[in-house]
């Protein structure tokens, strides 16, 4: 589970990162970047109802925070970012998620490869 030291919580959070930050996408998720003045990544997720029933839309954020999580230490600090789920991303396993979304950190150049 992800501390909530990680977790990006108010909405005035999410409009300035929407409006100011740089984004990468593709067919399931899109990675919302900006730079930040805490030295801890901060991250937000977001799944429409367009995704699916509640039970879905909060399957698919368990995945995308466990996911995350994983990569903390290879995620470079000083961003805070907003993961958005798309309406494919209800039909990925974890695995295809947790994959998608280390390709969208890599494309975005906010991952540090050991």
């Amino acid at each position: 589970m992800m501390p909530s030291r990680y977790r990006l919580r108010s909405a005035r959070s999410f409009d300035v990162i929407y409006k100011r930050g740089k984004s990468v996408s593709c067919d399931s998720l899109v990675v919302v970047s900006l730079p930040s003045r805490y030295s801890v990544p901060k991250v937000g997720f977001v799944v429409s109802k367009k995704v699916g029933k509640a039970v879905v839309r909060n399957k698919v954020k368990r995945r995308l925070r466990e996911a995350f999580y994983a990569l903390i230490p290879q995620v470079k600090k000083g961003y805070n970012y907003i993961v958005l789920a798309r309406n494919r991303a209800a039909e990925l396993d974890y695995h295809a998620l947790s994959s998608d979304l280390r390709t969208l950190l890599q494309k975005a150049g906010k991952l540090q490869l050991a």
